[in-house]
């Protein structure tokens, strides 16, 4: 997931958007009574400590284009103990390759909404125009596009909006740059959207999210192998594996990694229409 190999194939999704964009739209939840609107962010945490290296030192965590689903049953994306079903998974954990599984699961059942998470805002803080009795400028900040887009990079974050039924679940995958084959995201179930009772779930709901070796590449010394997202010179740099998904505490160097929220957080909001 070097910079310019992603950038490249996410350059190549936007000149693509049209037709993705109508597969999509066949597949979305009616805008009906029945239907809730929520509106998701999801923020990059990370800072320089984050990631601990082994000989010292400390890096941020910077994370690839997403991809995000609105199901029913199981998680579309990953499925714990299997192996990667072939839709995508394999790229978006080794490359952030982000639109090809995107594109994938419009044939997928039970896959009601989905698409790609490749435009990060991040806040900017500006003086503003008048000033209060002691003359002082008030400061306010705004959110502006990420200069290192389509990365979700540390302090940035990505906001969007679903619709969803009772029933319905929220899954969410982004690659780890400092990994060969991690994804940060939901597990088998995705995030209920809904309580027992029917009614719309909110707030924070990152106890939803881990960490997941996709088994297709062998890993390596986290945040230092020459293989990994943000050092290797090609998509399909590194050694092949062929494991089921795992959680990445039960893999090699899988205690080193910092526990999900302090990586990422995710919050969810019911909306007006």
């Amino acid at each position: 997931m070097n910079r310019t190999g992603v950038s490249g194939v996410l350059l190549a999704a936007a000149m693509a958007c049209v037709s993705i964009a109508g597969a999509q739209a066949k597949r979305r939840v009616g805008a009906d009574a029945s239907t809730t609107r929520f509106a998701v962010r999801v923020a990059n945490v990370s800072t320089r400590t984050t990631l601990k290296l082994a000989k010292g030192g400390a890096l941020d965590m910077p994370l690839s284009p997403g991809v995000w689903a609105v199901h029913t049953g199981g998680n579309p994306l990953l499925t714990p103990g299997k192996l990667d079903a072939g839709l995508g998974l394999k790229g978006l954990a080794e490359a952030g390759m982000a639109r090809e599984f995107d594109a994938n699961l419009a044939r997928v059942p039970g896959v009601r909404s989905h698409g790609v998470l490749d435009k990060p805002m991040m806040p900017r803080a500006a003086m503003g125009g008048s000033a209060n009795n002691m003359g002082e400028k008030s400061m306010s900040v705004t959110m502006v596009p990420s200069p290192d887009a389509p990365l979700l990079m540390a302090g940035t974050r990505v906001d969007f909006i679903i619709e969803a039924r009772p029933g319905d679940q929220l899954s969410l995958a982004f690659m780890l740059g400092h990994s060969n084959d991690c994804i940060i995201g939901t597990g088998a179930a995705g995030i209920a959207l809904f309580d027992a009772s029917g009614r719309p779930v909110a707030g924070d709901v990152t106890s939803a999210i881990g960490l997941w070796d996709a088994g297709t590449e062998v890993n390596e010394e986290p945040g230092v192998g020459r293989n990994q997202g943000m050092r290797q010179g090609a998509p399909t740099a590194g050694d092949p594996e062929r494991r089921p998904v795992r959680a990445m505490s039960e893999a090699e160097f899988g205690q080193r990694w910092p526990a999900a929220n302090r990586m990422l957080r995710v919050t969810i909001t019911p909306v007006k229409r």
